[in-house]
């Protein structure tokens, strides 16, 4: 399948554009992702990532609760996104620790 190329590429979350200097069409950034809902920056990936596992917690749960759920679906995100990376860059990209990052690994089963 052939990749899309476009002259300049606009993240549908936050307006981010990207483009190369020489004008010429490039494929979508290899950090980001097309979908239905557009195109997304890493950035946006990750929100939306935070937001859907959010989205699935139960209407009592408090804010702590919350926030756990957000840093787990984006450390299982990096994970799943980039597995080849090591705990430690993932834990920074997350800023969490590398243990958590450990424990998502094992829980996801992953390399």
């Amino acid at each position: 399948m052939t990749q899309p190329t476009a002259y300049k590429w606009t993240c549908s979350g936050c307006g981010v554009a990207t483009s190369r200097s020489d004008a010429e069409e490039a494929p979508l950034p290899e950090s980001w992702e097309a979908c239905a809902e557009g195109a997304f920056c890493l950035g946006c990936r990750r929100q939306r990532a935070g937001e859907a596992a959010v989205e699935t917690a139960p209407a009592e749960a408090d804010r702590g609760a919350r926030a756990r759920l957000r840093r787990t679906a984006l450390v299982e995100f990096e994970v799943r996104r980039a597995p080849e990376k090591t705990n430690g860059s993932i834990a920074k990209a997350c800023r969490t620790s590398i243990p958590v990052v450990a424990a998502a690994r094992r829980r996801m089963g992953a390399p």
